[in-house]
This record gives C-alpha cells, sequence and structure tokens, in this order.
C-alpha cells in the first residue's frame, strides 16, 4: 500500500548564544569580549530518486536541524549548527495546515528551504553589550504524494486494465478472473520509439460509493497525468460506462479530467464480432491478439512528440 499522506513538524536550528567574556585595555587597542554565536542550521527538503512514497515519515514526523554553538571568549566565533536535508519522493506537495500549496517538488534533485536556521548572537567583542541569538523558524505541513506519470489507467473492477498495463510496459503484474486484484497503483517507465514517458495502473473505481474520498482516494494520482486512459470490457453498455467512470472521477475532484486527453477503450474485443457495434471514438484492443495495441501506442506517441 503507498503512504500518500503525512502530517510532519519541522524546526530549524537556533542560533548559538554571543559570548559575553571580560575586555583588557591597552594604550592601542582592546584585548578580549566575546564571540558572535553561530547560525542555527536550515532544513531543507529535497527530491531523492530512491523514494516511492511516503513510507518512512510513518516512523519520524519530527525533524529538528542543528543547533549553532556558543560563541567563545577572545572573539571566538561559534560554529555554525549543521543543516538537515529532509529527502522526499519526486512529486511530493508540500501544503500548510489550511491547505495552501507551499511548494510541489516535481523536478529530479529539487530543494526547497522549509525553515531557516536563527541567526547567531553577536558577543561584546569591542563593545559593552552582547545580542541574544534567534530561534529557527518552525513549521508543521502536510506532504502529499503525487505519484509523477504521464498516462494514467482507469476503469470499474475485471475490465482487464493490469493486463493493458502489462502490455504496454513490458511488466508482470498479478492478473485474475476476481475483481479488485490491483489494490494500489503501479507505475513504470516506457519508451516507445524513442519517445519515454511513465503509465500508471490504479485500482479499480468503486461504483456509487459511498465515501468517495476514502474508497477512491487513488484518483488523486490523476493530478500529474496528461492522458487517462478510460477502459471498459462492458460490450453492450461501454458508452454508458465511460460516462460512468468520467462521472466518478469529476465527482473526486472535477480538475483531474480537465484540459486532460481521454482515449476511450473498449476491451476484450476479442471474445466479440466488432462487426455488429458502433466503435466510432472508441480504441478496440485486446491483450489476447494484441488488437489495438499498437495504434494506441501511436496514438500516445503522437501526443508526446513535442
Amino acid at each position: 500500500m503507498i503512504i500518500d499522506e503525512v502530517k510532519v513538524y519541522f524546526k530549524a536550528g537556533c542560533g548559538g548564544e554571543g559570548s559575553f567574556s571580560s575586555m583588557k585595555y591597552s594604550a592601542r587597542r582592546v584585548i578580549g569580549g566575546g564571540g558572535d554565536g553561530g547560525r542555527g542550521g536550515d532544513v531543507i527538503l529535497k527530491v531523492s530518486p530512491h523514494l516511492s512514497d511516503l513510507i518512512k515519515f510513518n516512523e519520524r514526523r519530527k525533524f529538528v536541524a542543528e543547533d549553532g554553538e556558543k560563541g567563545k571568549e577572545y572573539n571566538k566565533k561559534g560554529k555554525h549548527g549543521e543543516s538537515l536535508f529532509v529527502y522526499v519522493p519526486k512529486g511530493t506537495q508540500i501544503v500548510d495546515l489550511d491547505g495552501n500549496l507551499i511548494i510541489d517538488l516535481n523536478e529530479d534533485s529539487q530543494e526547497y528551504l522549509i525553515c531557516k536556521g536563527g541567526a547567531g548572537g553577536k558577543g561584546n567583542f569591542k563593545k559593552l553589550y552582547s545580542l541574544p541569538a534567534q530561534s529557527g523558524e518552525e513549521k508543521e505541513a502536510i506532504l502529499y504524494y503525487c505519484i509523477p506519470n504521464d498516462v494514467a489507467i482507469a476503469g470499474f473492477a475485471n475490465s482487464g486494465k493490469t493486463s493493458l498495463f502489462n502490455k504496454l510496459t513490458g511488466k508482470s503484474y498479478a492478473v485474475a478472473d476476481y475483481p479488485f486484484t490491483t489494490r494500489a497503483c503501479i507505475w513504470a517507465p516506457v519508451e516507445f520509439e524513442s519517445r519515454k514517458f511513465t503509465i500508471m495502473d490504479t485500482p479499480p473505481i468503486k461504483k456509487n460509493s459511498k465515501n468517495i474520498y476514502l474508497e477512491n482516494s487513488f484518483l488523486k494520482h490523476l493530478f500529474r497525468s496528461k492522458i487517462i486512459l478510460l477502459v471498459s470490457d462492458n460490450h453492450c453498455e461501454f458508452k454508458s460506462e465511460f460516462s460512468a467512470l468520467k462521472k466518478e472521477i469529476s465527482s473526486f475532484d472535477k480538475l483531474l479530467t480537465s484540459g486532460k486527453k481521454i482515449f476511450y477503450l473498449l476491451n476484450k474485443v476479442d471474445k466479440i464480432d466488432r462487426n455488429t457495434i458502433n466503435l466510432k471514438g472508441v480504441i478496440p484492443v485486446s491483450t489476447i491478439d494484441d488488437t489495438g495495441i499498437e495504434e494506441l501506442k501511436k496514438k500516445l506517441i503522437k501526443h508526446f512528440v513535442k
């Protein structure tokens, strides 16, 4: 199961206190006096290619950077606190507790300074006073992981989505005749005619769900999709099923289908006489005899040609 939402606390390091120490005076200069404190460490979010969800945050939800060191006598400055890097998967959105987007980390090796370390205090070198250090910034935030993908496959149970995914990607994920074999989103990079993109398979959409945001919560991962493949194997009422699929997705979030290309795929056509039904606007496919697979690949390639 993919962990795609967590609440996390971040705290940057406090600055080190400035030193207040005795001074000696000579005819030419002031000798002694305390040094400045070191700056507190920052908290920096960074995209890692080695993470594919937020599961590591199940064990740790609090991240605190190192404080700066206190200043020392004879104007010796304290060391700066070490910055803390918190690694997240590509595709992580950082949202404040009011639901406002702070940053969308969707680029390789992208970094974001979420909490800045406090400035160190000023020691009393060459002066009769010191200045206090600053506290580091702190913040609670929600991390949402949205799977980076270009093409998403969606459909009701037993429509053959995973078989299609395997055919397009060359993978071999489990397929069965009983519904809900796919329990979490799976994705893989593919290359057709030198065009590279990522295809994602999703769990079956539940019809008329009582709690759509719980039962169909995986639909949030269509946020980044550029193309949605709606799959039906209902050879008699596929048009109404496509409408029902779009309705379920739009009910979850109407923006998920806005501005995106949607392909309508009638699956398992090896079992029917295609001359008996109107397939206008629909791509007939079969993973058994490869009907329509090459046509589908060409349509995907054409869409991603810049």
